[in-house]
């Protein structure tokens, strides 16, 4: 689901939003969650031509966004977001895989 919401070689950059703040990244806490991560890395850098410049770290500080970024589209209908409809179709229907 991430890799489909977002450009993976895209540097700093999501849709017309750009600056170091909308970097894309995986962010784990379990350090035993990392060779999952990249395995799923690998498997999307194999389908690229350019590299996937998403930056993997160990989570070290969060912070909830504004109350007004909360649930934006629901408050903001017309707002802007480069996710497509049919992605949020998608995800609707998605179902979880276990493995």
């Amino acid at each position: 689901m991430f890799f489909k919401a977002i450009d993976p070689t895209s540097l700093n950059k999501q849709g017309e939003d750009e600056g170091t703040r909308y970097r894309t990244g995986i962010y784990f806490v379990d350090p035993a969650d990392l060779p999952a991560i990249r395995t799923v890395f690998d498997e999307v850098q194999h389908t690229l031509s350019a590299p996937v410049v998403v930056e993997v770290e160990l989570l070290r500080n969060f912070f909830r966004a504004e109350d007004y970024h909360q649930d934006y589209l629901d408050k903001n209908p017309d707002g802007y977001c480069h996710l497509s409809l049919e992605l949020f179709r998608f995800a609707r229907e998605a179902k979880p895989t276990l493995d």
